[in-house]
């Protein structure tokens, strides 16, 4: 651990070259943020072994937690995948769990559950969350790789595109479009031609909310040649 975040840890670690303090310990995570620099980053204690837990203890354990002591724990579960009951406190998440849990351990789902099972829990929760709270979820049945999984994200972009908020402008990031970039990102991803989705782009390169102009550029110029010369227009 100190190899990768420096001589400090765990009072501070060091990322980019800036150094980030220890701001909050929870049971299961650490976090570390440099204010002035508006850096922060969230450290699982299951990755340094300070932290440990068995399913028996988990299921136990999980209905006297509290929304921000679950929150801690689905967070830094995923450095858990090499531990055999892993899966079934996943599957327990699924099922127990909320929203927030399951946005958390989607991608652990996708990884760690067997494909069409991990492909159905997750599409059972994506029905189930708001749409600006989906774009996790999404990822996670991205990373499934099931061949059901680019009609389920069309779906799902096409609701997004529906939505009434999409072109709204944010201070800070319109979530709805967060989502819609991020869908069309995966569907790239999963083989989907990036000139069949030209059109949405071209329209979200143009949202009235800089911090998802600056999103579509980031995560989608790699795929379309003229989105840095637009967006820096």
């Amino acid at each position: 651990m100190k190899e990768m975040f420096g001589d400090e840890y765990p009072a501070a670690v060091m990322m980019d070259g800036i150094r980030l303090p220890l701001k909050s310990e929870g049971r299961w995570s650490r976090i570390f943020a440099n204010s002035e620099r508006k850096m922060g980053c969230l450290v699982s204690r299951f990755m340094d072994g300070s932290a440990s837990i068995t399913f028996e203890q988990f299921a136990n354990e999980w209905p006297t937690w509290d929304g921000v002591e679950r929150q801690d724990f689905c967070s830094a579960c995923s450095f858990l995948g090499k531990q055999s009951d892993f899966p079934a406190m996943l599957r327990f998440i699924m099922e127990h769990g909320g929203p927030p849990d399951w946005s958390a351990v989607a991608n652990s789902v996708a990884r760690w559950i067997p494909q069409q099972e991990a492909f159905d829990l997750l599409v059972r929760a994506l029905r189930s969350v708001e749409l600006e709270d989906a774009a996790n979820i999404a990822q996670g049945i991205a990373s499934t790789r099931h061949t059901d999984a680019p009609a389920t994200l069309h779906e799902h972009l096409a609701a997004i595109w529906s939505h009434p908020s999409l072109w709204m402008d944010d201070p800070f990031v319109n979530w709805h479009a967060h989502g819609a970039i991020h869908c069309i990102e995966h569907l790239i991803e999963l083989s989907v031609p990036a000139a069949d989705l030209d059109g949405q782009v071209r329209k979200l390169a143009a949202h009235p909310c800089k911090g998802n102009r600056d999103s579509c550029q980031r995560f989608l110029s790699k795929y379309y040649a003229w989105l840095p010369e637009l967006s820096q227009g």
